[in-house]
């Protein structure tokens, strides 16, 4: 006779394991609760070193609903791209007659309530306004949040500073790609404004080219213009006025597999291909664009790696995450780095310190194998810290199995809004700490070690990678 199923088990799953069982479970998880709490009251009192994150400016100080929603949500990123060149640009800048005509056209208010209303269904802002409800002491309603942070944009840099000071975050790694249109200006009133957390700059690539790719000239003087503004980024005061402590490149996500090329002469000839379609350069699709100046833009990123490694400092390189509609999702696979973290020459790796930037996410398991395998290679948290939330828990977690803890470092990538660096920091802390408690529940880590490691992550590692400077 054929057996059933519950035959083969004398307990279903209906009724459990053995009493047994359940005390012991119980006494583990109430150990690790213990465990965890007493963990986090010191971690929570760490300071933070962000180190990689972009500029905050006035233009939030009073927003909308649908506004501070669309200001956070990386599929916010993508509204321009929905309408013609410089179309959305416009109707965000204009006066309400022109956005009436400009919206009758396009239907740009019907796009952006579509992009809005979705995000913000996610578990992610639903989570995010508890949390600013707890720190306005309002109720934890979108409109409610949005007033009393209104409230407190009347004096918004004494807000921004309130966020920084609770957060304990005392030192940023202030990418300068993006300022909004203010320039040095805009950088420097940013930085005073979160005094005393000090702030320290890295380049971007894209910037130099950003300047010289518009110039009519030949390669031979682009080429020493870009070098010129390396050593003076690098060596002086190029990056808005300040030193930079790294580089930081954006150039995977346009192309994909990133090898280093040292010769001159294919580089010449994107150069020269780049003069020849400069002016329908936007027509073309994003894959075309790609191709016109990719192996100009390989060499320039290989020109400014080989000086990071003779000055010991490190290139962070975009990777995971991702920004559509500009950039290629597929192409930002972390392993798309291994050319670049070996730097080969004469069958040699250089080991320059490379910075996958946002975890790899969502390939996270991938870019803490890279990170494993290369001793040159380290690890950043952002974007995954805060949008992951809950689930940084078990993120953090499978990070720490692969990754030395030497190399692993806090970064919040914020952006437009500074509560995006008081969330991350609050967030990070709090699944940091489950995470490594964890370990100290499992006996792999005493509550000792699983501090200190959380002191390198949070400032240590940072410290030591880009040699800072003792305050």
């Amino acid at each position: 006779m054929e057996k059933s199923l519950n035959s083969t088990h004398p307990k279903t799953f209906a009724e459990g394991p053995p009493h047994i069982h359940l005390d012991h479970l119980r006494e583990f998880n109430a150990v690790q609760t213990n465990t965890f709490h007493k963990l986090f009251e010191e971690i929570d009192a760490l300071p933070i070193d962000d180190t990689h994150c972009h500029l905050v400016t006035t233009a939030d100080a009073h927003t909308t609903p649908q506004k501070f929603l669309e200001r956070i949500a990386l599929s916010g990123f993508s509204l321009p791209g929905y309408f013609p060149a410089g179309v959305y640009e416009k109707w965000s800048s204009s006066d309400e007659e022109t956005k009436k005509a400009l919206d009758k056209e396009y239907g740009i208010q019907e796009r952006l309530d579509f992009v809005t209303q979705h995000f913000s269904t996610t578990i992610f802002v639903k989570f995010l306004l508890k949390e600013m409800a707890q720190f306005l002491s309002c109720e934890p309603r979108l409109e409610a949040v949005v007033e009393a942070r209104n409230q407190k944009g009347r004096n918004y840099w004494g807000y921004v500073n309130s966020l920084f000071r609770d957060a304990n975050i005392t030192n940023i790694m202030l990418e300068t790609g993006i300022t909004e249109g203010g320039g040095a200006a805009a950088l420097a009133e940013f930085e005073e404004a979160i005094i005393p957390c000090r702030s320290h700059r890295i380049s971007r690539i894209e910037t130099i080219q950003d300047e010289l790719f518009p110039l009519d000239m030949s390669f031979d003087d682009f080429e020493a213009k870009y070098k010129a503004q390396l050593d003076s980024i690098l060596d002086g005061t190029g990056n808005y006025g300040k030193r930079t402590f790294g580089m930081k490149s954006y150039l995977l996500p346009y192309i994909g597999l990133i090898r280093p090329l040292h010769e001159r002469e294919p580089a010449a000839r994107s150069w020269q291909l780049l003069r020849e379609n400069f002016a329908n350069l936007t027509s073309l699709g994003r894959e075309a664009r790609a191709k016109v100046t990719k192996d100009l833009c390989r060499y320039t990123f290989t020109l400014a790696l080989e000086e990071c490694l003779k000055r010991d400092i490190p290139m962070q390189i975009h990777a995971g995450d991702g920004e559509p509609p500009g950039v290629i999702l597929r192409n930002q696979d972390p392993f798309y780095l291994e050319e670049v973290v070996r730097f080969d020459r004469d069958h040699v790796m250089r080991m320059p310190k490379i910075i996958p930037l946002h975890a790899g996410y969502p390939s996270v398991e991938k870019a803490a194998w890279m990170s494993h395998i290369y001793p040159n290679c380290y690890f950043e948290l952002s974007v995954m810290t805060p949008f992951v939330h809950q689930n940084l828990h078990q993120r953090y977690v499978q990070i720490l199995e692969a990754v030395p803890i030497s190399k692993i470092l806090y970064a919040s990538d914020s952006y437009n809004l500074p509560e995006l660096y008081w969330l991350a920091g609050r967030w990070g802390k709090r699944y940091l700490a489950r995470a490594l408690a964890d370990y100290v529940s499992g006996g792999a880590l005493t509550a000792e070690e699983a501090v200190e490691a959380a002191r390198m992550i949070f400032y240590k590692n940072n410290q030591s990678i880009y040699r800072m400077p003792r305050a």
